[in-house]
């Protein structure tokens, strides 16, 4: 059982549906502008998405994280870091970072565009819920909330419009 810890919105200055098409393009393959742009938008993790891939499709797909290694460059031994799932029906993408952390991207139709929802969940077992690494992770709510800030600027470059936080 998941436990919601924050939410936060956003206003993305484009109609919906060009909205979706942009940020819910989702394949197999390297995470990136083009590819499962959300990914590169998560507060405190986007930097480490930009360096995965993936694996799976059309609408769930897991994460592989790349380790270099060996003489070869470009040689990596591939590691499941978590899943993805893209609804466009719902309007929704919710990405599942492993073991504790879980995030959804909810758009729907704002009078100025898009409105986005972003929500975190705290998905690890309930037994492990109240351990100190796992609970710290969920109280640093207001340090997300400037990194939501951070992706709605990526979202509006991406988008070329307006992005910012409220509703």
């Amino acid at each position: 059982m998941e436990a919601e810890a924050w939410r936060a919105t956003g206003v993305i200055e484009a109609p919906l549906e060009r909205v979706l098409d942009v940020l819910l393009a989702v394949s197999e393959g390297p995470i990136g502008a083009h590819n499962a742009p959300l990914l590169c938008a998560v507060p405190g993790a986007g930097w480490l998405l930009t360096r995965a891939t993936l694996q799976g499709g059309p609408h769930k797909f897991t994460i592989h994280y790349g380790q270099r290694h060996g003489q070869r460059a470009g040689h990596y031994d591939q590691h499941p870091g978590g899943t993805v799932e893209v609804d466009r029906d719902r309007g929704s993408f919710g990405f599942r970072g492993g073991y504790k952390f879980g995030a959804e991207y909810h758009f729907t139709p704002h009078p100025k565009g898009t409105l986005l929802t972003y929500r975190t969940f705290n998905i690890a077992p309930e037994r492990h819920r109240n351990r100190a690494i796992v609970r710290v992770q969920f109280r640093l709510g207001g340090t997300l909330k400037i990194g939501l800030r951070g992706g709605l600027r990526r979202i509006g470059k991406l988008l070329g419009c307006r992005a910012y936080p409220g509703a």
